[in-house]
């Protein structure tokens, strides 16, 4: 073999040679540019250690390569991740002429109409360049910024500088609906409800405007106030109170007027005289105050006096102009709609709670029906509906013949009136309200001469008083009276919803006192078949008569059961009877025919034992009050017994019958309060 080389191959050897010397060049050109990139080098770093744990006979030193080699390969794709996702939204974010701007030409546009509105808002002319300012009467041109065209993009090649990107907000369900408000977990009151849309009004005005304050006051007219309902404010120096005095600020001045107040610059040193509604000074500037308004009727053409005020303020000067007003009058249509929802919904609330009353009222009067019963419901029922300090409820006595006041409710600390006090007929308000069967209403009792019951009062005279007569289809049986001690306190609604109570409370007493009237004047009691009070007394009256005359001894014997109430509340009305027409055939059964027998209480039994004295008289009513105790008494299949209480009193030569029956009441009571089943001799 010849060892030279051959000159007809140099060529192609060289051509060779030159050709790898230049592959080479490109990847070493290629490995810098990724050395320089953060990717790179982490490309680099995995090589190197792919390398050296091929070339290493070492376990130790290849186990350490591979665990380069992989954390190498996780960080090389999270980068390039990474780069694809910031490529995308850089993309998205400069357009050119077709879509897309480049960074250079957005940024100069940008600054350019920024500056003419910085300086448009400042009063400085849009002319001027790089802070510098012209001489007056020199113009300067307005450089024409022309758009650059993008240069065309390499792969790979980022040609734009990225600015940062903040991250899209992720809406959640809570951003359309109230997840945690009371209104969406159930059925509230309509007042409660109407605050909490009344408050995401005063929100939604308060971000459309770029508003201070959002404030919603109702004008109340009666009492010269305004009244804060709602409020959407950044200030911590709202509302020193909830109320002031309708007065000359802006909002009584809408309120009064009923006209939009707008005021551009508000000055400094006069802010809490036209803004009444902060505590101290906090820079308002602008103001603007619509008035809202609403009628209860559709009939009513004019809507009157405007029923409340919305208010708007601002930091900023001339912050509000007449479109703002413009924008104010569409949401005081949605208030009042919202008003008129609320309304309509306490309407029927209150009729709802009306009937409630009145049925309960009906209830316990029919479970129980007398005259303590039924004043005691109305009472009840007054001071669940009305807000009250003192309620007292004044009848005619027909015994005393005067107005008595019969019920008496007082929750305040003053001293008021007292059970079984007569007052001043008619020259006193109550009085004037039963002569004249309708009610009275007095908003300020330090305006009023009248005394409200009688002369020489000593009752606060402070707040407001309201009357309404006690009276049926027939007659006017007294008056129900309710207290406050806030003035102008009682609304036409009260007045009405009293109207309905009283009503149903008198159509209960024209039935009671018709019972009455018909038990005083019928001799037999339709339950028991005993005589009836008033005829037992007539004849009483006759017998005492007939002893004076014929020497003959007479004894009144009263007989009362024990625990009668808590035998009406475990059995009822009808129980009772039933047990009472049980008792008095026991009765019935142990007197003779010649003695009177009569029923004088729903609960008490009186009985006249003719020529008898009042050692014999004891013995009988000892050996009843026995019986009594060991009878059974069975009523639907539940067995009970019952004891009784007896006073007895001797009739002596002369004594009248009032006499007679008041000495037996007396040692009666007395054997009811040594606890019962007893025998008391007077």
């Amino acid at each position: 073999m010849h060892n030279s080389l051959d000159l007809n191959t140099l060529p192609g050897i060289l051509k060779l040679s030159i050709s790898s010397i230049n592959a080479i060049r490109k990847y070493f050109d290629l490995v810098l540019r990724k050395v320089n990139s953060s990717d790179g080098i982490v490309i680099s770093v995995g090589i190197i250690a792919l390398i050296t744990g091929i070339l290493v006979d070492s376990f130790v030193v290849r186990l350490i390569c591979l665990l380069v080699v992989v954390s190498a390969a996780i960080i090389t794709i999270a980068l390039t991740r990474l780069r694809q996702q910031d490529s995308n939204q850089d993309v998205a974010s400069y357009r050119n002429a077709d879509g897309e701007k480049s960074t250079h030409e957005s940024e100069m546009k940008t600054l350019y109409f920024d500056d003419l509105g910085m300086r448009a808002a400042s009063g400085e002319d849009s002319d001027r360049t790089g802070g510098e300012s012209e001489p007056a009467g020199s113009s300067t041109e307005i450089p024409q910024i022309r758009p650059t065209p993008s240069p065309r993009k390499s792969v790979g090649v980022a040609h734009f500088t990225p600015s940062p990107v903040v991250a899209e907000r992720e809406f959640r369900v809570a951003d359309f609906f109230d997840l945690a408000s009371s209104v969406n977990q159930g059925d509230l009151e309509p007042r409660t409800e109407f605050n909490f849309l009344l408050q995401k009004v005063l929100l939604l005005i308060k971000e459309v405007l770029f508003a201070h304050s959002v404030v919603f006051y109702w004008a109340n007219r009666e009492k010269g106030q305004m009244v804060m309902e709602a409020r959407a404010s950044d200030s911590a120096n709202l509302f020193g109170q909830r109320r002031f005095a309708i007065g000359d600020d802006l909002v009584s001045r809408v309120a009064r007027e009923g006209k939009p107040e707008l005021l551009n610059e508000v000055n400094p040193k006069s802010e809490q005289e036209v803004l009444a509604y902060y505590t101290r000074t906090v820079g308002v500037k602008s103001f603007v105050g619509v008035p809202v308004y609403f009628t209860k009727s559709n009939a009513e053409q004019s809507p009157g006096a405007p029923i409340g005020v919305i208010a708007v303020d601002s930091r900023s000067e001339d912050a509000f102009g007449p479109e703002t007003i413009s924008l104010l009058g569409q949401f005081t249509k949605l208030i009042s709609t919202l008003i008129k929802s609320y309304t309509d919904k306490y309407d029927l609330l209150l009729d709802s709670e009306l009937l409630h009353s009145i049925r309960k009222l009906q209830e316990k009067i029919r479970n129980d029906f007398s005259l303590p019963t039924i004043l005691q419901q109305l009472s009840d029922e007054t001071s669940r509906l009305v807000r009250w300090d003192n309620i007292s409820i004044v009848l005619f006595d027909e015994k005393r013949r005067a107005c008595i006041v019969k019920k008496v409710m007082n929750r305040s600390p003053e001293e008021y009136l007292s059970p079984e006090q007569p007052i001043d007929f008619p020259e006193s308000l109550v009085g004037q309200v039963i002569k004249s069967n309708s009610h009275q209403k007095i908003d300020d009792l330090e305006a009023q001469t009248l005394p409200r019951f009688q002369a020489g009062e000593r009752m606060v005279r402070k707040g407001s008083f309201v009357a309404v007569p006690i009276s049926s289809l027939n007659r006017c049986y007294g008056s129900l009276n309710v207290e406050s001690r806030d003035s102008h306190n009682f609304s036409r609604q009260d007045i009405e919803i009293l109207y309905r109570l009283a009503e149903n409370a008198a159509f209960a007493l024209e039935i009671l006192y018709l019972e009455e009237l018909t038990k005083e004047y019928v001799i037999i009691d339709d339950s028991t078949g005993l005589y009836s009070k008033r005829f037992f007394l007539q004849r009483l009256h006759e017998e005492l008569q007939r002893g004076d005359d014929l020497s003959t001894l007479l004894t009144l014997v009263l007989i009362s059961i024990d625990r009668s109430r808590e035998i009406v509340q475990r059995y009822g009305a009808d129980g009772f009877e039933r047990m009472m027409i049980i008792l008095s055939r026991a009765i019935r059964q142990g007197v003779r025919s010649y003695d009177l027998v009569g029923r004088v209480d729903a609960d008490r039994f009186a009985v006249a034992l003719v020529d008898t004295n009042a050692n014999d008289a004891y013995l009988w009513a000892e050996k009843l009050r026995k019986n009594i105790a060991a009878h059974v008494i069975n009523l639907e299949g539940r067995t009970f017994s019952v004891t009784m209480s007896v006073g007895l009193c001797a009739a002596v030569e002369g004594i009248r019958k009032d006499d007679l029956m008041a000495n037996a009441v007396t040692v009666l009571n007395r054997s009811s309060e040594a606890g019962g089943n007893g025998v008391r001799v007077f």
